[in-house]
């Protein structure tokens, strides 16, 4: 998506639109008009503005746990100790001048429902953390690797997902340097997992031996002989997939639709893409617009051809190339809100 990317359609008359409008000014103007307060934020990404593969900073969505910490990178600096040969300190200017890579990554929050908007996709460049990890020399009993913001949220991830070549301290997004809101000066980005674990403000590395801490982000299930329980951390992102256009609730005029939208596979690749346009009952495929990668959302398209004037329920759902597919329903089991990846279900009318 680019910048002059601001054309939101109020209805969509097939291909067309009725009282254009520029989407972009109009969130510009209702966010000035909010006096910001010391709280965290809660911000989706607009999914009908989904129309290139990067999401801009200013549409990103936002989660954070905490407010955000007040940082310069002056000052800031980046430790690395715990279960290490020897303690390790990083300035941001000694991190910006390392190697570095950019990398395509969609993020998701984990608590994302099915018609939400929290996730995004962006390029990020950063310093890979195994580059950061050998200053410091995990020792032999090295396990897991604990993250900490400047803010006070922490998670921990294994040490094996730290050290692979694809997990980066990140300083740039889209090419230019992080706001405050998405982690400035430095965040981690841990590709194909939710983005609890891409901890932003990033301060602290701390190598730990042994079992891994107790931490939240579990899945709870439920049964009538053990009643609730956990069941696991949650980590890597479900297969999943959503609209862009129409809207749900749209109204559509003609008879033909480009209907369009956005899946995406975590570690893995989607490989396809279905809709259906009678409730459920068919399946066709969508067309995908680029090569499918991992970390990366792939666009769709599907070219409806509308036979009459009425009432239509439009599914949408994906699936990758371990043979994951999304369910029509979420296990009945799951009483967490989090890795809800169902098929999502629209409703529109044509006239």
């Amino acid at each position: 998506m680019t910048r002059v990317s601001s054309i939101w359609l109020s209805q969509w008359p097939a291909n067309g639109g009725l009282g254009l409008l520029s989407r972009r000014m109009w969130l510009a103007a209702a966010a000035a008009s909010v006096l910001r307060t010391q709280e965290a934020e809660i911000a989706n990404f607009d999914f009908s503005l989904l129309d290139e593969g990067t999401t801009p900073a200013d549409l990103f969505f936002i989660r954070e746990h905490f407010p955000p910490p007040s940082v310069s990178s002056a000052d800031w600096k980046l430790s690395i100790r715990g279960a290490v040969s020897g303690a390790a300190e990083i300035s941001f200017d000694e991190l910006v001048a390392l190697p570095h890579r950019v990398l395509p990554v969609t993020i998701e929050c984990a608590e994302n429902p099915v018609t939400g908007g929290l996730i995004s996709h962006a390029e990020w460049s950063g310093v890979t953390f195994a580059s950061l990890l050998e200053r410091a020399q995990p020792g032999a009993d090295a396990r897991f690797v604990r993250l900490s913001g400047a803010d006070g949220f922490s998670r921990s991830i294994p040490l094996a997902k730290a050290i692979h070549p694809d997990t980066l301290v990140a300083h740039q997004m889209n090419g230019e340097k992080l706001s405050v809101k998405h982690g400035f000066p430095v965040r981690a980005v841990i590709p194909g997992w939710y983005g609890m674990v891409s901890i932003k403000w990033l301060r602290g590395i701390e190598v730990l031996a042994g079992e891994p801490p107790e931490q939240g982000y579990q899945r709870q299930v439920r049964s009538l002989l053990s009643g609730t329980r956990p069941d696991g951390p949650v980590t890597a992102m479900n297969v999943k997939s959503a609209f862009s256009r129409p809207l749900d609730g749209a109204i559509l005029v003609g008879r033909h639709f480009t209907v369009r939208g956005a899946a995406w596979a975590g570690e893995d690749r989607v490989r396809q893409v279905e809709v259906s346009v009678d409730s459920g009952r068919s399946w066709l495929p969508a067309k995908l617009l680029s090569q499918p990668r991992p970390y990366e959302w792939v666009h769709w398209a599907y070219e409806w051809k509308i036979k009459t004037a009425g009432e239509y329920e439009l599914s949408v759902r994906a699936g990758d190339d371990q043979g994951r597919r999304q369910p029509s329903a979420r296990a009945p089991e799951r009483v967490d809100a989090y890795e809800s990846n169902p098929s999502q279900i629209i409703k529109v009318t044509v006239i």
